[in-house]
């Protein structure tokens, strides 16, 4: 019989404003995107380091999951790849090189359910999202969409920058080609460009990427949030899930990938924006409430916790 601990994060969805006119957005410049990466990372430094109640309290909770997760990383890569093998999704990556030029792989797309899962976190689809944002701004005249596809793209330029930083400074293998037990951390290692798959697991950039466009996104149509947040975390969860079933990422490896695209989508979510509304922080631990948690079959037991937060 086996024990094993069960973390979970849950989110209300309470809504501070009813819409953000397109009027109260600035037109961005063409560039603006990448001008402004300076700026955010300023400001990303800010949001994310001070002695506010909330800053502190996320804190806590991005490091404390992500030690726990650390403790149990073995455990549930294996068994994330023995419930991949039932639904049906294997514990491959099955994505294909699509767009090749000159000899060099441009494109890969997917080829499955599985794949698919992957492919929510690549780059290729939140740029596809933000350039539909920006199309769809400039034939409509709408300021708030065509800000919306600048700091998407923003957000991610800008939060590759530290997540590439702690990829090259941890060094830590994936779980498909881990060397030892948790995989192996070679921090600095002179060959990351090499072998990147052997030093770049901490932080997810796949989670990264899909959490700051649906920050931006979700900020800029709070009208519209009981549908942008069920549906956002779901595939947030289908990527996340897939990710270890297919041996890319360890679970631990997510807090922090969740919160740089928090982090960097927030801050590039105030950019241009003429009449900004500030939504209220979490601010003491009345805010938080943690349930027990326990299920038991013939495979097993787990115990563990819900934390819930409302924002």
């Amino acid at each position: 019989m086996k024990l094993f601990l069960v973390l979970l994060f849950l989110f209300s969805n309470n809504s501070y404003s009813e819409t953000t006119p397109s009027d109260q957005y600035e037109k961005p410049g063409p560039f603006d995107f990448v001008t402004d990466i300076p700026r955010s990372l300023k400001e990303g430094w800010e949001f994310s380091f001070n002695t506010k109640p909330a800053t502190l309290w996320t804190w806590g909770g991005v490091i404390a999951s992500s030690v726990v997760f650390y403790v149990y990383d073995e455990k549930i890569y294996k068994h994330a790849k023995i419930l991949g093998n039932k639904l049906g999704l294997g514990n491959d990556d099955h994505t294909k090189p699509m767009i090749t030029i000159g000899g060099t792989n441009i494109f890969r797309g997917p080829t499955d359910l599985g794949s698919t899962m992957y492919f929510i976190g690549d780059g290729w689809l939140q740029t596809s999202i933000a350039a539909s944002f920006a199309i769809t701004g400039a034939v409509t005249s709408d300021n708030r969409a065509l800000q919306t596809g600048s700091q998407i793209m923003n957000s991610l330029i800008t939060a590759s920058i530290p997540t590439q930083v702690l990829k090259r400074a941890t060094g830590r293998e994936d779980p498909n080609r881990a060397t030892k037990y948790r995989g192996r951390w070679r921090p600095f290692s002179p060959n990351y460009s090499k072998d990147v798959s052997a030093y770049d697991a901490v932080p997810s950039g796949h989670l990264m990427a899909a959490t700051s466009t649906l920050t931006v996104i979700d900020s800029n149509y709070p009208e519209y949030r009981s549908v942008i947040r069920p549906v956002g975390f779901t595939l947030l969860t289908l990527l996340s899930f897939q990710m270890v079933n297919i041996g890319v990422h360890w679970v631990s490896d997510y807090p922090l990938g969740l919160a740089f695209g928090y982090v960097f989508g927030k801050v590039a979510s105030t950019h241009g924006k003429t009449n900004q509304e500030k939504e209220p922080d979490i601010t003491s631990l009345s805010d938080w409430r943690f349930l027990p948690l326990y299920t038991s079959d013939e495979n097993g037991r787990a115990m563990g916790g819900v934390a819930l937060f409302d924002f």
